[in-house]
């Protein structure tokens, strides 16, 4: 959790730092870039020391002088759930979560270092679905890149203003500024947002949700029964079906770091505001994530993904109406610094 929590933040602050540096000097630069970056990464450093990891805390929770403030039932409901699971189950209880792993370890690898290749003479891309959409942020980024004020008119569009969220293109227009080359930059950014997706789905809702995220996309699935054979079913003109992974997570990059940042975010106000029953008072008293870092993630959402900020709001809205009123204090404050 605490990388997750400073690579989430390198990015988002390096991004906002890097835009308040190219609206201040009227487009970025290599010295700016590197400011950004460097600012980026101290911000980092100071949320990996101040986020907590509830795994290490759960070590607390068994301490004898913990184990004594629980109940004499909870304990005897674990035992008797323990005596039931069978030797053979709990050897293999982490044979799915293994074999999930695999399986988008293979999506990552073969969906990003594909991402854009050279062919002979020819200049490929690895998804149909990413023809259009690619070569728009490739656009983007190199606008940025080439020192344009910002924030920039639309570089596709005549006389208006850019109102794309460029969030994650701005970050990859700060590592081309610092000689990172434009094609390694776009592959290590989808695979490290890969690994972040995949741990954060995992802290979020376990084994299940990785697979809901990874295997979603309806019963046509089941075509490849049918024919036995590894073809593009989404692209097929008969069948209209959409995977989050191949169709969203692939093509808007600014769900690469939407989504795992959602999930954070998810995973801070699940502990800050449904902490267990069980948990003691100074564990429940104090949520993974600084209160900086988590404004930090909901305030920028918008400058990377829209939608997803949005969805974010309306499930804050909605606990403010029916939450209990302890949650409306922190709700406020969380909305007025944002």
């Amino acid at each position: 959790m605490k990388w997750l929590s400073a690579g989430l933040i390198f990015v988002n602050l390096s991004t906002v730092a890097g835009l308040l540096l190219g609206m201040a000097g009227n487009g970025l630069n290599e010295l700016s870039a590197i400011f950004a970056l460097v600012s980026g990464g101290a911000f980092a450093l100071a949320a990996y020391l101040g986020t907590s990891d509830t795994s290490v805390r759960r070590k607390k929770l068994n301490s004898p002088v913990t184990e004594q403030k629980r109940s004499m039932s909870k304990r005897q409901l674990e035992t008797v759930a323990q005596q039931r699971t069978s030797p053979t189950a709990r050897r293999y209880r982490h044979l799915w979560f293994w074999g999930i792993a695999i399986c988008f370890a293979l999506f990552a690898l073969r969906s990003f270092c594909w991402l854009l290749y050279i062919d002979g003479e020819a200049l490929k891309i690895q998804s149909p679905n990413n023809l259009g959409d690619l070569a728009l942020h490739i656009t983007l980024i190199r606008n940025f890149v080439s020192g344009i004020a910002l924030w920039p008119d639309n570089p596709i569009y005549v006389f208006s203003k850019l109102r794309y969220p460029a969030g994650m293109d701005l970050f990859n227009a700060l590592l081309c500024l610092v000689h990172l080359d434009l094609t390694r930059g776009l592959v290590w950014a989808g695979l490290v947002a890969s690994l972040a997706t995949f741990y954060a789905f995992f802290r979020w809702a376990g084994t299940f949700g990785i697979a809901g995220f990874l295997f979603n996309g309806g019963i046509v699935g089941f075509e490849f029964f049918k024919t036995l054979k590894f073809l593009d079913y989404q692209g097929s003109k008969t069948i209209a079906w959409k995977s989050i992974a191949l169709s969203m997570f692939l093509t808007q990059r600014g769900l690469l770091y939407a989504i795992p940042a959602g999930l954070l975010l998810l995973y801070q106000w699940r502990a800050k505001f449904f902490a267990q029953s069980n948990q003691v008072k100074s564990d429940v008293a104090r949520p993974p994530l600084p209160f900086w870092v988590e404004c930090a993630l909901y305030a920028s959402m918008p400058l990377f993904h829209v939608h997803t900020f949005i969805a974010l709001s309306i499930l804050l809205g909605f606990w403010f109406l029916v939450g209990r009123p302890e949650m409306h204090r922190q709700l406020l404050l969380l909305a007025g610094c944002a």
